[in-house]
């Protein structure tokens, strides 16, 4: 036996443990993903490691790995390699069967047993289980599409068997779970370097925590942020000057439309001989209590506005001949871009180009119009190819670097610069996105699969650790030629859904809430006024995800782990720690829910409901989604204010 071992070496692998329940295994002494952005914007890289107890196994073809007062060990081979990860009960947990590096790709291959479920991988419209499927780990725009990749893939997963495994490399990898081989899970990266954590615990808040505190801290959104968002196409220009802004501001008051924010998509963002009506509309925004939002395409700047901000080409990524003009990496809709298009885009690896960035672009548009944050879009296409930078060579893992590493410089910027916190809300990104306040999920038409779509995204990626990942109100554009659904329909029961989740954001080109027959507009503004009635709740339960690294929309399994009967409910979530949510999400009046074991009240009547137990044929009219509160915080302030807008005469 050697005690106080720091690492262990093995088949070429460096394995050690960052935290009792954490191992890590490594081709090589590397940075990774996370100590890449630690290193940039906390100051560290450098990763602790608990003090190991190696012993041989009684056959000596093995040795047992265990953390000092840890109660998980691992079982390397000597000979061919095999990692059996055990609990305190010598139960096993986790096995892999292979890991190495070959060719320039590293893999890793586990055992998966018929009964594992496996969830996460970012945010997957296709479904919250990923049994049976494949797909690569490569962000791109997957407009209107809810089949394979995604906006923000993310090389993490969970499975019921009790861990998490995450690839800590930006380079792409293509995860195969039980597809190829029902019984295998096999993980290849494009790296040329072997980094992977395996998170142990019975209780997936604790892997989906521990993925979270690797990344870094996630910032808590100020607090009126989760009040309601205006928002419009950008091609539309219905936001793009202050009297078209003051005719939507009038038309919401006109209808009692209550909101918080307004986001100006559409208007010309860099444009400076637009920022006296800015600066106008911002200062009368704030007048009344509302918060001001632009927008914007993730580090772009047409050479159109240049001299607004005395830019220079040194600060932009240059391609291959030295020009500015950057052939962006291939479009998933082609549509959008049926040939690589170019962009100019700011260069993150130049510490002068940034700074620039920052205070002069930037200085303007929060000191002087003060503007309280933005959205940022197009994250999906930054190239691997065809660019030069200036403060790095290696280019495999840039297309999911450069996003991530943006959204965080512009996220501190907005919040050190406004005192009750600015705010990001970006479209895109991957490892260590939890460091920004929100996602939003890109485009959806205006329909019933999209909403299943929304809701599947949103337990993925929280289950990923994304906690506040965010949509658009019942849909981005009208829906398809050939589909049959009521868009007004989906539009109510999207407006319930988006009150019981981040944020809620109107958004798109389909109908205002005011050109809706008024039995459709009574239902959105009783939303909206029940959004606000909630903000206590949100809060208090935002501050709880942020602390606890856990999402505000969860999946059932995330709260019920014992309980497998939850494993498969991909139509329900909580939203915090005390309210079920059972959405509709298709043309009926009446739904099946699955209530959990505990004590419940439904907060439209107040009836008690004693879980498990199913309800078959819930009523769900029109106007109403299926909510249920635990029975022992209905007593809370913040719940009880809830129930004095759905319940005001009990």
């Amino acid at each position: 036996m050697k005690p106080k071992e720091m690492f262990y070496k093995a088949h070429g692998l460096i394995f050690s443990f960052p935290a009792k329940n954490i191992c890590r295994i490594q081709s090589e002494e590397a940075c990774g993903a996370v100590q890449t952005i630690a290193a940039e914007f906390d100051g560290k890289a450098k990763e602790h490691r608990e003090h190991l107890t190696v012993m041989q196994a009684e056959t000596g073809n093995a040795v047992s790995l265990k953390p000092e007062g840890g109660h998980y060990s691992v079982f390397v081979s000597k000979k061919k390699f095999k990692a059996i990860f055990l609990n305190s009960a010598g139960q096993a947990v986790c096995t892999l069967v292979k890991a190495k590096v070959n060719a320039g790709k590293s893999s890793v291959s586990l055992n998966l047993d018929r009964k594992e479920h496996v969830f996460g991988l970012g945010q997957r419209f296709d479904g919250v289980s990923q049994r049976g499927k494949e797909f690569r780990i490569w962000a791109e725009d997957r407009w209107n599409v809810t089949e394979d990749n995604s906006y923000v893939p993310i090389p993490f997963f969970m499975s019921t068997a009790g861990y998490g495994l995450f690839m800590n490399r930006f380079e792409a990898a293509t995860f195969n779970i039980g597809k190829k081989e029902p019984a295998r899970i096999l993980v290849v990266s494009e790296s040329r370097v072997l980094d992977v954590y395996i998170f142990l615990s019975p209780d997936p808040k604790d892997i989906t925590a521990g993925y979270t505190r690797l990344c870094g801290k996630t910032p808590l959104p100020p607090k009126w942020s989760f009040e309601p968002w205006i928002c419009r196409h950008d091609r539309l220009k219905e936001l793009a000057t202050p009297e078209k802004v003051r005719v939507v501001m009038k038309k919401m008051e006109e209808h009692k439309f209550p909101w918080g924010v307004m986001l100006m998509e559409g208007w010309d963002t860099y444009n400076g001989s637009t920022y006296a009506g800015l600066k106008e509309i911002t200062a009368e925004l704030h007048s009344l209590g509302k918060k001001a939002m632009v927008y914007e395409a993730c580090g772009r700047l047409n050479k159109d506005v240049w001299k607004w901000h005395d830019a220079k080409e040194k600060y932009f990524i240059k391609n291959l001949a030295g020009g500015v003009d950057v052939k962006e990496a291939p479009h998933f809709n082609p549509g959008d871009a049926p040939d690589r298009r170019t962009s100019v885009f700011l260069d993150v690896t130049d510490k002068e180009a940034v700074g620039w960035w920052l205070n002069t672009v930037w200085g303007k548009l929060l000191n002087e119009i003060r503007l309280d944050g933005a959205k940022i879009d197009f994250n999906e296409e930054m190239p691997e190819d065809g660019i030069k930078l200036k403060g790095l060579k290696y280019l495999k893992g840039f297309h999911q670097y450069y996003p991530v590493k943006y959204n965080i410089l512009m996220y501190r910027n907005f919040n050190s610069k406004r005192p009750e916190g600015g705010v990001h809300f970006a479209r895109g990104g991957g490892i260590c996105s939890n460091r920004y306040h929100f996602i939003w999920m890109g485009d959806q038409s205006r329909e019933w699969t999209r909403l299943k779509a929304i809701v599947s995204a949103s337990l993925s990626a929280g289950i990923s650790g994304i906690p506040f990942m965010a949509h658009d109100l019942g849909g981005y554009i009208p829906k398809r030629e050939g589909i049959e659904d009521n868009e007004t329909e989906v539009f109510a029961r999207g407006t319930e859904l988006a009150v019981f989740s981040p944020v809620v954001q109107i958004h798109g080109t389909v109908p205002w809430p005011y050109e809706f027959p008024e039995e459709i507009r009574a239902i959105y503004r009783f939303y909206m006024e029940l959004r606000y009635e909630m903000l206590p709740y949100i809060t208090d339960q935002a501050k709880k995800c942020v602390k606890e690294g856990l999402p505000l929309m969860r999946h059932l399994y995330l709260e019920y782990a014992h309980n497998k009967r939850v494993r498969s409910v991909e139509d329900q979530y909580m939203f915090g720690e005390n309210l079920l949510v059972a959405p509709v999400l298709g043309p009926v009046d009446k739904r099946d829910i699955y209530i959990p074991e505990g004590d419940w009240m439904d907060i439209w009547t107040g009836k008690r409901i004693k879980g498990p137990c199913e309800l078959k044929g819930f009523e769900a009219k029109l106007d109403r989604i299926p909510v249920f509160a635990k029975a022992k915080a209905v007593s809370s302030p913040a719940i009880k204010k809830i129930l004095l807008k759905t319940m005001p005469t009990q």
